[in-house]
């Protein structure tokens, strides 16, 4: 999988009750940093746009791997249903001592590299060992409200990500993702 590089701004605080924040010399959070949060074992959040244009959060397994978000989810779930409607999604977490949000398009995988590479993923992160079936992935268990086997896998192109200090002294980042 390709590894990309995004722009990289901080987003100085501004206002009443911003004298708490990070000085406007701190530093951005490192991508490289960043990029190890979004690869923890901890729950992340989708959010998604319903039919209506309502939002729909829930809380997901995620990767990133190098270029994009992994995100499974049963074709049948009102997440899945949403993202073939309207990829646009937000995928947030909190790890790294940041508070981290990715925004991006997700599309359905159904390529056996791309598959498998995701299969991967989840494994090393979260130890959940699944294999590819056909353009999903099947999994001896899996959440109890997650309908079980088989899983969609989703991948999400970022477009913008942004992080926001829970720990650590270092500037709310902006990351722009190259589009194209």
């Amino acid at each position: 999988m390709t590894t990309i590089e995004p722009i990289v701004r901080a987003i100085p605080p501004t206002g009443r009750g911003t004298e708490l924040a990070a000085p406007a010399s701190a530093p951005t959070l490192d991508w490289s940093e960043a990029e190890q949060g979004l690869n923890t074992d901890t729950f992340c959040w989708l959010a998604t746009v319903r039919p209506g244009g309502a939002p729909h959060v829930v809380p997901v397994f995620a990767v990133w791997s190098g270029s994009s978000v992994f995100v499974s989810s049963k074709d049948s779930s009102r997440k899945s249903r949403n993202l073939a409607a309207d990829g646009r999604c937000v995928v947030t977490t909190q790890a790294a001592g940041a508070h981290l949000v990715v925004e991006g398009t997700a599309t359905r995988v159904s390529d056996r590299d791309t598959l498998q590479h995701a299969s991967e993923v989840f494994e090393t992160v979260y130890g959940w060992p699944t294999t590819v079936t056909g353009d999903a992935i099947d999994a001896p268990y899996s959440a109890p409200t997650s309908g079980g086997p088989p899983f969609g896998i989703h991948e999400i192109t970022p477009t913008t990500a942004f992080a926001f200090p829970a720990e650590g002294n270092f500037m709310p980042t902006r990351w722009q993702f190259p589009t194209g």
